[in-house]
């Protein structure tokens, strides 16, 4: 083992804790404890990092949720809703939702789709119903379709569901009804109705 100099009185120790005990008693003055170990650095560089990493994910969540000041708000009433039993004997039933620009520039609805087939979505905006929306994937949804809303003005969003377009299916169903607007932190806006599929 490598021995170990006292600089000041050239004693020399086989060890670094001897060094340091022999230094804090006979040189005090010159001596200098290490107030933070290695392992401790690395402990603390590694808190700190995760703290950044939390402090970054905060500060990423607040900011979504304070819109800017001049920009259009979406905003749906309710987020979800339930029919309920549905019979697939009866047939097809719809419910509306309420789509309001809550901000102080007009909304602009370009797009809309639905998870399933047998779901379909338009807007309802001054008593006239818009074209209908389903499946993407099915290529059937009208193009270069444009809805303006003016800041603090609403639509129906009105949503059908069809329970004959699976007529096996029975029991709990979940759909999603995507609607792609301008607003600047809720670009993709989803709503989810449901319902118990019966005969």
């Amino acid at each position: 083992m490598k021995e170990l100099k006292c600089e000041p009185c050239n004693k020399t120790f086989n060890s670094k804790e001897a060094l340091n005990m022999h230094n804090e008693s006979k040189h005090p003055e010159s001596y200098k404890s290490p107030l933070i170990s290695n392992k401790n650095k690395k402990r603390i560089r590694n808190y700190a990092i995760i703290l950044f990493i939390l402090l970054a994910i905060a500060g990423f969540f607040y900011w979504r949720s304070i819109p800017p000041k001049n920009a259009p708000i979406i905003s749906i009433e309710p987020s979800s809703y339930s029919f309920g039993t549905v019979s697939q004997a009866a047939g097809a039933v719809t419910t509306n939702f309420l789509l309001r620009n809550n901000g102080n520039e007009p909304l602009m609805l370009d797009n809309m789709e639905t998870s399933c087939a047998c779901t379909s979505a338009s807007i309802v905006k001054n008593g006239e119903e818009g074209p209908s929306f389903g499946m993407a994937s099915h290529g059937t949804n009208p193009k270069n379709w444009k809805e303006i809303i003016p800041p603090g003005d609403s639509v129906e969003l009105k949503v059908r569901y069809d329970p004959n377009v699976h007529k096996d299916l029975r029991g709990s169903v979940k759909r999603s009804v995507i609607i792609h607007s301008n607003d600047p932190r809720n670009k993709v806006k989803e709503v989810m109705i449901s319902a118990n599929q019966v005969a």
